[in-house]
């Protein structure tokens, strides 16, 4: 299989949904950056993901390398990432701050009319409005059993184990490509989702110390 849905390629970089994996399918090249911009994406259509990606935040948000979110958002902005950003930023995952920015329509998690009602009775989650969301109090629903531990996504996910490994940069995941078998840095480029000359530089870095290692 070589197009997982995106509840199996959530389960992959380790928010916990009832979707059972096969050990193919967990063997993957699934990029945890693009999975968490499509999964934003989708927040209008299925509005529990907003809490399950925040809860994934929540355990593994230091852990994201936030320039690769940039380069997707600059392509096409994803509102509903920017609230994900604000709610790490409120968690302080001060890093996730250089994806906020106020959106130009107000954005409702549930019908506008309910939503104002709520917000008049409960208040509206931090820092939301400000940024013109207007989300009433609770209902990001953060919580630590909703994604993998540290330990466990690190035993099951290989670009996440590279980033614990290496930090939460281009280079652990140009690593992470080349280990998955991607042979070229054009290939390697664009399946991290950076520009081709750290893919060239750290591609050739890896085959000089490969080489080391043979001679």
């Amino acid at each position: 299989m070589n197009n997982p849905t995106l509840d199996e390629k959530l389960s992959i970089i380790g928010v916990q949904l009832a979707t059972g994996l096969s050990l193919q399918t967990r063997k993957l090249w699934v990029d945890i950056e693009q999975t968490i911009y499509e999964a934003s994406r989708e927040i209008p259509n299925d509005s529990r993901l907003l809490s399950l990606l925040c809860s994934w935040v929540l355990v593994h948000g230091d852990r994201v390398i936030v320039e690769k979110l940039m380069r997707l958002q600059k392509k096409e902005n994803s509102p509903w990432l920017v609230a994900i950003a604000i709610f790490a930023e409120n968690k302080g995952f001060h890093k996730w701050r250089r994806l906020i920015k106020k959106q130009k329509q107000e954005m409702f998690l549930i019908d506008k009319s309910l939503a104002l009602s709520s917000i008049r009775l409960k208040g509206e989650e931090p820092g939301m409005k400000k940024q013109n969301f207007l989300i009433p109090m609770g209902s990001i629903r953060s919580r630590d059993k909703d994604a993998l531990s540290v330990q466990e996504l690190a035993r099951i996910n290989t670009q996440y184990r590279n980033r614990l490994i290496y930090g939460a940069a281009i280079r652990s995941d140009v690593i992470t490509a080349i280990e998955f078998g991607f042979k070229t840095p054009y290939a390697i480029a664009k399946a991290v989702g950076c520009s081709y000359e750290p893919a060239h530089r750290i591609f050739g870095e890896y085959q000089l110390v490969k080489s080391l290692r043979a001679s």
